[in-house]
């Protein structure tokens, strides 16, 4: 005959108790197998691909992705949101005050046009009078912008200048539209012969095409080389003094590794 057994009401308590924590954990992620990353939408994209190699190898792990923006990013991992943040800028000094900077590679940033445009160059000084002034290049007369907060709205504004060396970053307002994500830009441009855009290198794809900038092409060669000037960092900030979870740190152990390097080249970037 079996025995029953009769549990006590505190050790009835006790599993209750575990087995909620265990629920919540699942919930908030906080069980030390989900990794948070948000930020940059130029950055993501690499990141979504180092991501899938890393689940390949760690089963029991998942990183939770989302663009957000640079900024945004930034901000997430100063208050603790998010372990790891993505920026496709350089991180301010103040940042710097609160934020470990890591960087993973370079990317260039591809002036982008329709297909069916005319355009294959283009000046600098053009590009800044288009989303200084509105001034037309060729059929182009529709400048796209990134949002505030953009890593690459940074970038691109600061590298671009006219005759006399100053940027668009010196400006307080530009022409044209706003679009708030990569693939945005990509789709306005893809639709229309008369715009003009700029997105990550690595995100470039056959729906649109780049122009090359000052008589240089937009490729991963001239970066290296220096001779295409439109290129930026890609970031991942870190709060300092905290402590990574176990999974995260495998992560950017892994993106640091040389199988993580040669993802990150079979993207379109530099290491």
């Amino acid at each position: 005959m079996k025995t029953k057994r009769i549990l006590s009401a505190a050790t009835i308590c006790v599993i209750v108790l575990a087995l909620c924590a265990s629920v919540f954990a699942g919930c908030t992620g906080s069980s030390g197998n989900e990794i948070i990353v948000t930020g940059s939408t130029s950055v993501t994209p690499l990141m979504e691909k180092l991501a899938e190699a890393f689940e390949a190898k760690n089963a029991d792990v998942t990183v939770q992705i989302t663009g957000s923006g640079s900024s945004q990013g930034i901000a997430d991992a100063q208050k603790g949101a998010c372990e790891i943040g993505m920026s496709s800028r350089t991180l301010k000094s103040e940042e710097l005050e609160t934020l470990e900077s890591i960087e993973i590679c370079k990317d260039g940033i591809a002036i982008i046009v329709n297909k069916d445009c005319e355009l294959t160059d283009v000046t600098s000084a053009e590009v800044y009078d288009l989303y200084a002034n509105g001034t037309a290049i060729g059929s182009v007369n529709t400048p796209v912008n990134r949002s505030n907060g953009s890593g690459t709205r940074d970038g691109f504004n600061e590298l671009i200048k006219n005759e006399q060396g100053n940027s668009l970053k010196e400006l307080k307002e530009l022409k044209g539209e706003t679009q708030d994500q990569t693939g945005s830009v990509i789709e306005r441009v893809a639709g229309a012969k008369n715009v003009m855009g700029y997105i990550s290198l690595g995100s470039l794809n056959d729906r649109v095409k780049a122009v090359s900038l000052d008589g240089v092409a937009a490729t991963v060669e001239n970066i290296k080389a220096g001779t295409y000037k439109l290129q930026r960092p890609f970031v991942l900030a870190v709060k300092k003094g905290a402590t990574l979870s176990d999974a995260a740190q495998r992560f950017l152990e892994f993106i640091q590794s040389e199988e993580g390097k040669e993802i990150i080249r079979e993207f379109g970037c530099i290491v």
